[in-house]
């Protein structure tokens, strides 16, 4: 009986650690797996007495690195770290569990250890359990049940733990997911809205400015043409993929393609000042072609257009005679705006001033220029007329000694030929001498327009030189000229260039006439200036500039003269300015002053260019 007794409270304390142990999923539910393994290591190591209890749970349990925990028996060392225990078991829990008991070295003193490890999960994944007893029946049948049933509510705890982890882990995310995409819709909805209201705030802008455009295309006073340039590109594009590269010489070589590109333009839209421009009764009149208003003046220009649209360029400005629709000539200024490449150019403007007035205008002051230059050169051949008259009476007198002198070699009763052809021919010289001084004064005094022509700036000085010589010989002023060998030619007109050339010369002289106690020198001077371009240099040791006047001695009607006009450095600055040059002064260093100007060189092939010759 007493046998019987103690089997049935063996068996009531293995039903009561059964039931406890069942009883743990309910303690687990909700907890952390450290949690789990922690509460499984104090029940397994009280209900059964053992000397340590070892849990270590996979990666994929803890949600990040394994997790190693261990419980010793009361009075046992306490510093030893659960790795420690983990490493020294290694060597036993590698390969499949073993079913009969193992033993091994004592981790927490002398002797030997029995250990039972179990595994944790039905495929074994979750982790490991290994329970240690100095018992030597250590594991019982029914300890080894309850740790056998202890490791599966722990595998299924640990695994639900699991499960609940990467439920919560997914739901965090699903839920940052749903906050990111609510603030990615939001911040969408956000830009959209704005887009909304700027696209709006852009449609309005671009009707005001629609609005705007439209007003200033039809109230401005200047004509403005809105025309399609796009077939003319293409046509220049195809050229430029055939290899054309010089479409100056292209057009010059091939001037259909002009024609044909003025019929390629369309004229989308014209303004009111256009139609009361150019004397049409509608719009409609004006929509259908250029060539309707074009002159072969205009198609000259027209090319200029093209070889801009070529070459990329952004505008285009120039001057031009178009026709009214009722024949009338206009003298025009026209610009054209091209939009940046790679543009289709199918909106081009172009805007056209009539300057028909202007150039009328322009045209009476030149004609004004030319005749105040004529008066300007008559009064200053009027202060060379002593130099003049002795520069004639010399040849004349020179004539009649020779004469003379003919006479007599052929009075004699043996008329002396050969003296008589030589002094006929000394009076031939003289003759000519005279009527080259005679010829460079008519030159001087004649009243023409402008007759530009290559010359050779050296052989106007020395023109200029020898009308003057006897004034600067009067004056006792001494005359040197150093001109360049290498000088190009230049393209201007002959008079007006000897008026500057004499006007400096004179105004020179005029400078020196009251020194007295040094030399009156007189140096012009000749050479290339910059690329294409001639100087000349007039210097004199007279009295020199006032500093006070210097940013005055070329305004019309200044003058340190008392029987002076004002007006020869005027004059001289507006020729030298009409031949593409520049006139200036400066003073000397020691004493007098230096007038300098430029000219642009010619070029050979250039032919003469003329306007209205009337003689004097």
């Amino acid at each position: 009986m007493e046998q019987t007794a103690g089997e049935i409270k063996r068996l009531k304390a293995c039903i009561n650690d059964l039931i406890s142990v069942l009883a743990l999923p309910a303690m687990w539910s909700g907890q952390q797996p450290s949690q789990i393994v922690s509460t499984l290591l104090d029940v397994l190591l009280g209900m059964l007495r053992l000397d340590f209890v070892y849990a270590r749970l996979s990666d994929s349990i803890g949600g990040g690195a394994p997790i190693e925990m261990v419980r010793l028996a009361q009075g046992r060392n306490l510093a030893v770290q659960p790795q420690e225990i983990g490493h020294a078991l290694n060597p036993w829990l590698t390969g499949d569990p073993r079913t009969s008991p193992l033993v091994m070295p004592n981790l927490l003193g002398e002797g030997t250890v029995s250990i039972a490890p179990l595994r944790l999960g039905l495929q074994n994944e979750v982790g490991v359990l290994v329970a240690g007893s100095k018992r030597a029946d250590f594991p019982t049948e029914i300890e080894m049940l309850l740790l056998r049933v202890a490791a599966n509510q722990a595998g299924i705890g640990l695994q639900e733990a699991r499960l609940s982890i990467e439920q919560r882990l997914a739901a965090e995310w699903l839920e940052r997911r749903v906050v990111e995409r609510t603030r990615r819709h939001a911040a969408v909805n956000e830009e959209l809205r704005k887009e909304i209201i700027e696209r709006k705030r852009a449609d309005a802008e671009l009707r005001e400015s629609e609005r705007r455009y439209r007003y200033i295309f039809q109230s401005t006073g200047v004509s403005i043409w809105e025309e399609d340039f796009s077939q003319v590109k293409i046509a220049i594009d195809d050229l430029k993929a055939r290899g054309v590269q010089d479409f100056r010489q292209y057009l010059a070589t091939h001037p259909e393609f002009v024609q044909q590109a003025i019929s390629m333009v369309k004229i989308i839209d014209v303004n009111d000042a256009t139609v009361k421009l150019f004397e049409a009764q509608s719009k409609d009149e004006l929509l259908v072609s250029l060539h309707k208003i074009f002159l072969p003046e205009a198609e000259e220009v027209f090319a200029g257009e093209l070889i801009a649209i070529a070459e990329g360029r952004t505008n285009f400005e120039s001057e031009t005679v178009l026709q009214t629709l009722k024949g009338d000539k206009l003298a025009v200024l026209f610009t054209i705006t091209f939009p940046r490449q790679p543009a289709k150019l199918n909106s081009v403007l172009v805007s056209i001033v009539d300057i028909t007035e202007r150039k009328q205008t322009e045209e009476e002051l030149r004609e004004a220029q030319v005749e105040l230059a004529h008066v300007t050169r008559v009064m200053t051949m009027g202060e060379l007329a002593a130099s003049i008259a002795h520069e004639v009476n010399q040849p004349l007198a020179a004539i009649v000694t020779n004469a003379n002198a003919c006479l007599r070699w052929l009075a004699g009763e043996s008329p002396n030929l050969d003296e008589a052809r030589e002094t006929a021919r000394r009076i031939i010289r003289d003759g000519n001498r005279a009527g080259d001084v005679i010829g460079r004064i008519r030159t001087l005094l004649r009243k023409t327009g402008t007759e530009k022509e290559l010359l050779d700036m050296n052989q106007v000085i020395r023109e200029v030189v020898a009308l003057a010589e006897d004034e600067v010989r009067r004056n006792g002023v001494a005359l040197r000229t150093e001109l360049a060998g290498d000088l190009p030619p230049i393209l201007g007109d002959r008079v007006e260039l000897e008026q500057v050339v004499l006007n400096l010369i004179v105004n020179a002289i005029e400078a020196m006439s009251a020194i007295a106690d040094r030399p009156r020198e007189l140096v012009i001077r000749t050479q290339s200036g910059e690329v294409d371009q001639v100087r000349v240099t007039v210097q004199d040791s007279g009295i020199g500039l006032d500093p006070q006047s210097m940013g005055r001695i070329f305004d019309a009607f200044y003058t340190t003269k008392s029987q002076g006009m004002g007006m020869g450095l005027a004059i001289s600055r507006s020729i030298i300015a009409a031949h593409g040059g520049r006139l200036w002064a400066q003073p000397n260093a020691a004493r007098g002053a230096t007038f300098q100007f430029t000219l642009r060189a010619g070029r050979r092939e250039m032919a003469p260019v003329k306007n209205l010759d009337n003689s004097l």
